[in-house]
């Protein structure tokens, strides 16, 4: 959880969010005195999860981030807190809620701006960044000629790029029949194919029968659309593959404006 905390009062408002503080001038009704001005902001799903199965896609679940005010000291001072992200504003009372609950469809980095209003009718609002991830689980089985797993980086704001792409991926040759070990080994490779069909990382593997091989990496150039292949080379098996990919984000830091 990351804590952003703004001290509102004697023109002092320092704000802390992903590592920077940031320090400006908001002012309150003299009479107010200092109010402490707490928001936890929590990642329940901090990824945007793509699900597929033998090449196709069956589900997305969207990231879901709280943003949480209960820490807010003084509440009679303010009557709606509020968090916009991709255009989309949800607000609250702090007599009804003390948290607001947004899902974001879209991996990539992502522009948040904190609303709260107070009973003179001053607006405060904050602006910092969030990296959503995007989580990619493939699963197929029984086959000699697995699909290829494209993996469109490019964030759909066309923004700014993942850091870095994580694979982990297993290729495994089930027992032909169970306990006798009857099966055959099989040979594969795997390639990691660029938008000009050239290979920017590849192993090669064996697999027994009843085993499993993996492989993990990590991929730094994400601006593009990559694919990822399992060829299959020798043998008589089936074999079952499974790919988990993750685009992973970093934030950034944040500034701080009063609107009166």
């Amino acid at each position: 959880m990351w804590i952003m905390k703004s001290r509102i009062g004697c023109y002092i408002f320092p704000f802390l969010a992903s590592g920077f503080l940031v320090s400006g001038c908001l002012g309150l009704d003299g009479n107010s005195g200092l109010v402490d001005f707490d928001v936890g902001l929590s990642k329940v799903n901090g990824s945007v999860i793509e699900s597929y199965v033998d090449g196709d896609l069956i589900s997305v679940e969207p990231a879901v981030l709280e943003f949480d005010f209960s820490n807010t000291d003084l509440l009679r001072d303010f009557i709606s807190y509020g968090v916009e992200v991709a255009g989309d504003v949800e607000m609250v009372s702090p007599s009804d809620a003390d948290v607001i609950r947004i899902e974001v469809h879209n991996h990539g980095l992502h522009h948040i701006t904190l609303i709260a209003e107070d009973v003179l009718g001053n607006e405060y609002i904050d602006y910092f960044a969030v990296g959503v991830n995007l989580e990619i689980h493939w699963i197929e089985e029984d086959t000699y000629k697995p699909h290829t797993l494209v993996i469109d980086s490019i964030p759909p704001d066309h923004g700014i790029a993942a850091d870095v792409m994580v694979i982990e991926s297993i290729v495994r040759n089930p027992e032909l029949i169970q306990g006798l070990g009857s099966g055959q080994s099989v040979e594969f490779s795997w390639d990691l194919v660029d938008e000009a069909q050239i290979a920017c990382q590849g192993k090669k593997g064996e697999v027994d029968d009843g085993g499993e091989a993996v492989w993990k990496t990590l991929h730094f150039d994400t601006y593009g659309v990559h694919e990822l292949q399992v060829t299959y080379n020798s043998g008589q098996d089936y074999i079952d593959v499974e790919h988990m990919i993750s685009l992973v984000y970093s934030g950034s830091g944040s500034m701080a404006l009063s609107i009166s």
